[in-house]
């Protein structure tokens, strides 16, 4: 997955589409995960960064990483590259 190429993401979490001209505020969690996002991690990767680092179990992880990235999907945020993606 890929952020689309008119998000625009300040350090301190306000993200913004040019295209919509919406704009929104993520907390620090929400800034590393659209972070890693944005440098094509692939979702292993960020798993074992979140699951270390906060002593979290996977399964909990994917299912706050995957509602995360719904909401970035449903704002626009995000491009889904197959139909594979979640939905």
């Amino acid at each position: 997955m890929k952020i689309i190429k008119e998000i625009k993401i300040s350090d301190n979490g306000f993200v913004f589409n040019s295209n919509t001209g919406d704009s929104f505020s993520l907390n620090s969690t929400g800034l590393e995960l659209i972070q890693l996002i944005s440098q094509e991690k692939e979702i292993e990767e960020i798993k074992e960064v979140f699951t270390t680092r906060f002593d979290l179990d996977e399964l909990t992880f994917e299912k706050d990483f995957y509602e995360f990235c719904s909401l970035l999907k449903l704002h626009g945020i995000i491009a889904r590259e197959s139909t594979s993606e979640f939905n």
